[in-house]
């Protein structure tokens, strides 16, 4: 795969035979100042009767390597959309680039396989090894985020210095700025997955922006949050919460009803 744009088809697989068309995927090459970025965007559609959890491997011959996640909600009929940007020299930090890889390798918990192959290699599911001593990162829930010394400080800088938000002055958003999920890497290490997040990364292709910001309940301490842009419904909450973003805060505070606009937050714990 030369750097530019490519599209190839994720494509069921029984008894080791391509079936019916189950998806796609697009990668795009785009240049972040010193940095090749992959523009990487998925879209699956899978009916599941139960919930199920749906791993995603990037293949290398015929090792596959894990890369990211995707959840489909019980009796889901949509598709499923997910967005990331990566390294393109370095996706998975091990040295290698994307052009290196083969495609994707779809493992689901219910043992469903899928494939997206965009080279003409022909790689038979029964022959994939899936790498044992890979730690594998669930999205679902986020852990909390430390910060101490240099990350703190990154913190506060940001807030001090990012484009700001407007707000409300009856809201529980006591200050707020734009980032970007490229930003997240300024903050701890343990807070880095949240760049590969589907549910952020969705939030983020939408509005083109997250929100790093404090929050203030009743007359709880502030707490520091990273938050992704939206519109509650219950149907969003469901799915905002099972990627570990539980809470809804609206940007004026008043009755929380379907179609208001606020921040589905994960707090940030300033150590």
């Amino acid at each position: 795969m030369r750097k530019g744009r490519c599209v190839s088809y994720i494509y069921r697989y029984r008894d080791d035979r391509r079936c019916e068309n189950a998806g796609f995927i697009k990668i795009q090459c785009v240049s972040n100042g010193s940095e090749n970025q992959a523009r990487i965007q998925i879209g699956l559609k899978l009916y599941k009767k139960n919930e199920c959890c749906c791993k995603i491997y990037l293949l290398h011959g015929n090792a596959g390597r894990y890369f990211t996640d995707i959840n489909f909600c019980a009796k889901e009929r949509d598709t499923i959309m997910k967005r990331m940007f990566v390294s393109w020299d370095n996706p998975l930090d091990n040295g290698v680039p994307l052009d290196e890889y083969s495609g994707l390798f779809f493992l689901c918990d219910d043992g469903e396989q899928l494939m997206g192959i965009w080279d003409n290699k022909n790689i038979s599911p029964k022959n994939i090894i899936i790498s044992k001593n890979e730690k594998i990162q669930e999205v679902k829930e986020i852990p909390t985020i430390e910060l101490k010394n240099a990350y703190q400080d990154a913190c506060d800088r940001m807030l001090d210095t990012y484009p700001k938000l407007a707000m409300f002055a009856d809201s529980q958003i006591t200050e707020c700025v734009k980032i970007n999920p490229q930003d997240i890497g300024k903050l701890h290490m343990s807070n880095w997955k949240l760049g590969t997040n589907s549910f952020l990364s969705h939030g983020f292709y939408q509005y083109r922006y997250i929100m790093l910001g404090k929050i203030k309940i009743d007359d709880e301490k502030e707490k520091v949050v990273i938050g992704v842009p939206g519109v509650f419904t219950n149907k969003e909450r469901y799915i905002a919460n099972m990627f570990g973003f539980g809470q809804f805060i609206p940007v004026k505070r008043e009755k929380l009803i379907t179609g208001k606009f606020g921040y589905w937050v994960s707090e940030v714990s300033r150590m």
